[in-house]
């Protein structure tokens, strides 16, 4: 079976894909003899992601060469994760209709662990799941990524969130996931207080193993590290001329 995302590594026993036809659904390895699942959103249909159809509306694939910018200023990527604007990526747009509080959530497609599970429960096996995301407006909301498994009755887990302007930058993602059961990985995509407020994705990677080095999550109301400094200065100048008084 033909997959249109980019796939790349060693080998990686477990990995594996269920699609399903009209007809009848088949558990099709991603690829038993590679690594690493990687999707670019360059060509249709989309590594075989879907849209959610509980939630408020879609997430889009877009490149910066034929978006419209006209509705949304001063929000949003230039070009996909490379710099590239012929590069595609998916982001939310938040222009009217849209409302604060407004949710599209892009599901991944349903991986199942080795069919001959050696970790057992007490030991679930460990995948790193990364993505590279753009955050930049002054009205940018927040974006979530939970885990999904088979067969789980509650709501899905949350494994990453971060809230709020990051910058006209790319920045990566990533964080280890224990599955217990087939699962999915879901990116949510919460609409801000305003149209400045696009949200965008691009290579989303999961490979066996945990993640080495994850990016740390740091909230963008958290000052950064200059504003310290900055305080610092401004008491040792206040303790000093209340010494000379």
């Amino acid at each position: 079976m033909y997959m249109s995302s980019v796939i790349k590594g060693r080998a990686a026993p477990g990995l594996y894909s269920q699609t399903s036809t009209s007809n009848c659904k088949v558990k099709t390895p991603i690829n038993p003899h590679l690594r690493e699942f990687h999707c670019s959103f360059e060509d249709e249909p989309i590594c075989m992601f879907t849209q959610d159809k509980n939630d408020n509306f879609d997430w889009t694939r877009h490149s910066a060469a034929t978006r419209d910018t006209k509705y949304t200023p001063n929000t949003g990527p230039s070009g996909d994760r490379s710099g590239s604007k012929q590069g595609f990526y998916m982001y939310i747009e938040t222009s009217r209709p849209r409302k604060e509080g407004d949710q599209a959530r892009l599901v991944s497609p349903l991986f199942n662990v080795a069919p001959k599970n050696p970790y057992g429960i007490n030991n679930p096996p460990a995948y790193c799941f990364g993505f590279f995301y753009h955050m930049y407006g002054k009205h940018i909301g927040t974006l979530n990524a939970f885990l999904k498994q088979k067969g789980q009755t509650t709501s899905d887990t949350p494994v990453w969130s971060l809230t709020g302007n990051q910058g006209d930058r790319w920045k990566q993602a990533k964080v280890s996931i224990h599955p217990l059961s087939s699962f999915q990985v879901v990116l949510e995509g919460v609409r801000g207080p305003g149209i400045e407020g696009d949200i965008a994705i691009d290579d989303v990677t999961l490979e066996e193993g945990e993640c080495r080095d994850p990016p740390p999550n740091l909230s963008s109301s958290a000052p950064p590290p200059s504003s310290h400094i900055w305080l610092l200065c401004v008491a040792a100048v206040i303790t000093l001329l209340q010494g000379q008084r």
